[in-house]
């Protein structure tokens, strides 16, 4: 006789939404989120300031990062290392990191200690001692950092390639970090300048995800009731505009292999056409058998994997094919890049439409499963000027979109014939074969800034 369980049967998934907020305003001007999730028992937190990089001096670009990295460093009521410790004894992780549109602050910690780790993240917005030390220390590791981001061929690809697309005199087209010659003249004094300049209440908001009960707003009033910054200033938002299109080749000596970056100025999350055009890139490149790789992986064999990647601004965007590639390959794989992209010739299938659809569907309840899920997304979409009504409101758009909806836009968003192209490789052997493929590519040093 068979002891096997008997197989459950599969049922219809239960209807799905993004959770919605209990929200709030202090008497300062903090905005606060509550999103109610029984059962994650690891609290979220995250501090979105609307403080994008735009804010910084010319000549101090990386300001806002030395700022973000020191806030942990110390405080007025934890000054020195008793900060870190206070963390550490609720079993909490801090974080802080700056975006081109805002600037954040997370704290992952157990329900159980939720006051305590509120009240640091408090502590460490409103009086950082932001001392020159720390600011020394961390300035050198970022140095570092920008040294060995630039001496690494994709994130050179990706850097270049920011700088080829986006207009120079804009924030988002350089280091979100800041460059090296403006990183290292940056002193203690600015920081705390700085900071003393933008970071306030208002205009921020708190996103708190987890198990939550009836306390938390009073420890969130606790905590921040009493944060002002009566001197704080507000900077404008970009709205980045292209550049005409450019074709680089960054010479990289010795290189086996190349990194592509192709591409084009596009749209944000808030445009109309967002959901088709999310829906048209998973079909050309997201998908592992999408049209780029079907073709140069699996029918070429010219790389590991290739993909088109969706890079949304808080206004406009770029969206670009990502890939590495053999030497002796790259300008065949180049070459097939227009036709790949050229759904004037090859519209979308309504096959290729509907997979698209279930799996952007489908992975949002995955995505946004624990605390950690919904409070990064929010706060993502609150650097976006977006709320939480965006989820649904997507999910009901790709449910929406048609092969004809998905073809006209990205027919428009992405004409082969208009791209940016960007090759980080050997020069030596790569300048030849793009040039006879028809590519004029200008070759750059690898030091070299356009």
């Amino acid at each position: 006789m068979s002891t096997l369980a008997k197989r459950p049967k599969v049922r219809k998934p239960r209807a799905w939404a993004f959770p919605q907020p209990d929200e709030f305003a202090l008497a300062n001007g903090l905005q606060v989120m509550l999103f109610h999730r029984p059962g994650q028992h690891v609290v979220s937190a995250g501090l979105s300031l609307d403080l994008p990089l735009a804010a910084e001096p010319d000549a101090l670009e990386g300001v806002a990062t030395l700022m973000a990295r020191t806030l942990d460093a110390g405080t007025s009521a934890h000054p020195g290392t008793a900060f870190q410790d206070a963390v550490e004894d609720c079993g909490a992780a801090f974080e802080a990191s700056v975006g081109y549109s805002s600037t954040h602050v997370y704290v992952d910690v157990p329900r159980s200690h939720l006051g305590a780790a509120i009240a640091l993240m408090a502590d460490a917005v409103a009086s950082p001692t932001l001392a020159d030390a720390d600011v020394d220390r961390e300035r050198a590791l970022h140095l570092a950092e920008i040294s060995q981001h630039l001496a690494n061929s994709p994130q050179r690809a990706a850097h270049v390639f920011r700088r080829a697309i986006l207009q120079r005199r804009y924030r988002a087209s350089r280091l979100r970090g800041g460059e090296a010659a403006t990183v290292e003249k940056v002193t203690g004094a600015d920081v705390r300048a700085f900071h003393a300049s933008y970071v306030g209440p208002v205009g921020a908001t708190l996103v708190v995800v987890g198990d939550l009960d009836d306390a938390v707003p009073g420890l969130v009033e606790d905590a921040f009731g009493s944060w002002s910054n009566p001197g704080q200033q507000f900077a404008e938002h970009e709205y980045p505009q292209p550049r005409q299109r450019h074709l680089y080749l960054v010479d990289r000596p010795g290189s086996v292999q190349a990194d592509v970056r192709l591409g084009h100025f596009t749209i944000d999350r808030a445009d109309p056409g967002w959901a088709d055009f999310q829906i048209a890139v998973h079909a050309l490149g997201g998908a592992f058998l999408s049209r780029l790789n079907r073709v140069l992986r699996e029918e070429k064999g010219f790389t590991y994997g290739v993909r088109l990647v969706n890079a949304p601004l808080r206004d406009g965007g770029f969206t670009y094919v990502q890939g590495s590639f053999r030497t002796e390959v790259v300008a065949e794989a180049v070459s097939l890049l227009p036709g790949l992209l050229d759904v004037r010739s090859a519209p979308f299938t309504a096959d290729e439409v509907e997979q698209a659809r279930q799996y952007l569907v489908g992975v949002q309840p995955l995505q946004y499963a624990t605390a950690a899920g919904v409070c990064n997304a929010m706060m993502t979409l609150l650097s976006a000027g977006l709320g939480p009504a965006y989820v649904d409101a997507l999910r009901a758009g790709f449910q929406r979109v048609t092969p004809e909806s998905a073809t006209d836009v990205a027919s428009v968003l992405l004409p082969p014939e208009r791209m940016t192209l960007v090759v980080v490789g050997d020069a030596a052997s790569l300048a030849g074969p793009l040039a006879e493929a028809g590519w004029d590519v200008r070759v750059l040093d690898e030091g070299e800034w356009i």
